[in-house]
């Protein structure tokens, strides 16, 4: 077997892998690897080139309240990190809904009957004994009320997550959704009173000129510059773990060939239980059940190259018609028109939510092209004759699940995993936490503060999007 030894070791070239690499290398620490499964860096936010068009791996946003990771966005990038005025509409009953909502708009499309029976539900809700909620479907109950729950929260979040709404932790809801206030919308769309921005929502955000990859490539290229390397196309088979430390992680190479890594530390993008599954060494039983008990989303895109223009507006759609499995489709050139290469085309992708042993993700690539071909055409947004190509993008592991109960096994193995001193997780897959880009360059950034002893650590990368505060929050 092939021999590596390193200072630090980075697994994954995600937003925290990078992150985590560039701030080693920028005190000092050139002896950094990176190690990721992908030809190309970016993890889950990275960018691809097909039919000389790009392609995010599912669509991004690039906001938040974090200044110093707003800073370091526009230092990466400069004027090619551009502002975009979002539009994402609901597609819901065949009529498109503005999102946020807007009052006039849904009452024009609903009827004055079913937008009564809203309001009236809404109110009860507000005036009703409040319980502690335990499920997604009781806090979207106790805050928008049943009608708005059942019309637009309960089957896009089904899709999303695969179970039901009452077997989904209240957890997802109130970091996801909280601040968004129905009387506050309202107020802030008919201008009343100075009604203030809902926190879960943002009318324009920036992005990279070439996709949301392109920042990721500007990390990696800071990288390499400061001495740093970076193995691509290399999958990480094996931790080799003994007192309490990681001795070696065994990759195999793009040539197929094993190579033991060596290193003083290692920060872990990888999903959290991968670790454990990995892991050539003592497991505790108490872990390792509640190891088995967390489990991830996983997601099929199907990108398109078609031959037209101006197709919708939108940046993405939400599906939340029952009559189709897709749940979301985005439109690249409304985030940047030089997402199209220059060609009078248009990338779009499709998205699929699964999980990876359903049927769907077992499908042939062909078959699931038919399937987003017909579905799209169904939902009248595309003729299937305008499509000139289509790729299928697989993806494991992409949204650790809230699901009810999910808490104890959850903390269980944060703390077991604790125990190892040269080892650090961040990131989304890293700490089975719902991150934001911004959330995972950050715990990137402090692990490798916490590494190097910077002033202000150690830092608990634990608390890092805990305050449940925002999802599409922030002003540019």
């Amino acid at each position: 077997m092939k021999q590596r030894s390193c200072q630090c070791c980075v697994l994954g070239a995600g937003p925290a892998g990078l992150s985590a690499a560039f701030e080693l290398v920028a005190n000092g620490i050139e002896d950094v690897l990176i190690i990721d499964r992908h030809p190309i860096v970016g993890g889950l936010s990275r960018t691809v080139e097909k039919g000389g068009a790009l392609f995010d791996i599912g669509p991004h946003r690039f906001f938040s309240r974090n200044r110093e990771i707003r800073g370091l966005w526009h230092e990466l990038l400069g004027d090619d990190f551009l502002p975009v005025n979002r539009l994402t509409r609901i597609y819901y009953k065949k009529k498109f809904f503005k999102y946020p909502i807007k009052p006039f708009d849904s009452l024009a499309k609903i009827g004055p009957a079913a937008a009564l029976a809203a309001l009236v539900s809404y109110i009860r809700a507000r005036l009703g004994a409040k319980e502690e909620p335990k499920t997604f479907e009781q806090w979207i109950v106790q805050h928008f009320g049943r009608r708005l729950f059942e019309t637009f929260f309960k089957t896009y979040t089904e899709k999303v997550w695969g179970i039901a709404c009452n077997r989904i932790g209240a957890d997802w809801a109130s970091q996801r959704i909280k601040g968004l206030d129905l009387i506050q919308v309202a107020k802030s769309a008919f201008r009343i009173g100075g009604g203030s921005q809902a926190k879960t929502l943002v009318e324009q955000f920036d992005y990279p000129r070439k996709g949301a990859g392109q920042m990721y490539q500007a990390l990696a290229e800071r990288v390499l510059d400061a001495g740093g390397d970076i193995w691509l196309k290399t999958r990480v088979e094996k931790f080799s773990v003994a007192d309490e430390r990681i001795k070696a992680v065994i990759v195999r190479d793009p040539d197929g060939q094993q190579v033991s890594i060596k290193a003083d530390h290692y920060f872990n993008s990888l999903p959290l239980t991968f670790f454990y599954q990995a892991m050539d060494g003592y497991v505790d039983k108490t872990v390792g059940k509640s190891v088995e008990a967390l489990y991830y989303r996983d997601h099929i895109t199907v990108d398109m190259l078609v031959d037209r223009q101006k197709l919708f507006p939108d940046q993405w759609i939400y599906i939340h018609s029952q009559d189709v499995k897709m749940a979301r489709i985005a439109n690249y050139t409304n985030f940047s028109t030089h997402m199209c290469g220059g060609k009078p085309k248009t990338p779009i992708s499709v998205e699929y939510f699964v999980f990876k042993d359903e049927e769907l993700f077992q499908w042939p690539d062909s078959d699931i092209i038919e399937l987003a071909t017909e579905e799209i055409e169904r939902l009248g947004l595309l003729n299937p004759q305008a499509i000139e190509q289509c790729w299928v993008v697989k993806e494991t592991e992409c949204y650790p699940t809230y699901y009810l109960g999910f808490q104890p096994y959850y903390q269980a193995v944060c703390r077991d995993i604790e125990r190892y001193a040269n080892l650090t997780q961040m990131g989304r897959a890293g700490m089975f936490k719902y991150n934001n880009q911004d959330h995972s360059m950050a715990s990137g950034l402090l692990a490798a503060r916490n590494y190097v002893g910077a002033e202000g650590s150690p830092y608990d990368l634990w608390q890092i999007n805990v305050d449940a505060e925002y999802h599409e929050a922030g002003r540019r």
